[in-house]
């Protein structure tokens, strides 16, 4: 075997053992992740101390009606170091709420709905946007979480 093959060889396997590597530590964080990850809407999954936050994405703005009957529009608020679940559908077509600071991001599809739980740690304003186009004014569909001590 000449060295040029074995150089190939040997970076054939340096490859395969870094894309096993990355796909062990994805599985191990997926597996203890469950809950921050979206998934089809089901009351059975929400983690007990959570508070659900209803979600309503519309043709061009974000709608939240929270637990005591309130609702917002493209303000979202919640309190750091609580657990919260927002439950995300649509009225009209399809959108996608993205928090780039938690990295949380949920589809609202109709007819659909979908969930996703997040604990917020530090106190602050947050940008949220729909990363989903959604037609002709789908840049004015952001706003702000705001996470209170």
């Amino acid at each position: 075997m000449n060295s040029k093959v074995k150089h190939e060889l040997i970076y054939s396997l340096v490859v395969i053992a870094i894309l096993l590597a990355v796909a062990v530590v994805n599985i191990n964080y997926i597996d203890g992740h469950k809950a921050n990850i979206a998934q089809p809407e089901n009351n059975s999954t929400v983690p007990a101390n959570s508070t659900i936050i209803h979600v309503t994405g519309y043709q061009w703005a974000w709608s939240f009606t929270y637990a005591n009957g309130t609702t917002s529009t493209d303000k979202l608020y919640v309190q750091a170091g609580h657990n919260y679940t927002l439950q995300v559908q649509s009225k009209d077509v399809i959108h996608d709420l993205l928090i780039p600071s938690l990295g949380l991001q949920v589809y609202a599809v109709p007819g659909h709905p979908n969930q996703v739980s997040f604990e917020p740690m530090k106190k602050g304003s947050y940008i949220f946007e729909c990363v989903e186009y959604c037609g002709q004014d789908h840049y004015l569909m952001r706003g702000y979480m705001e996470v209170s001590s």
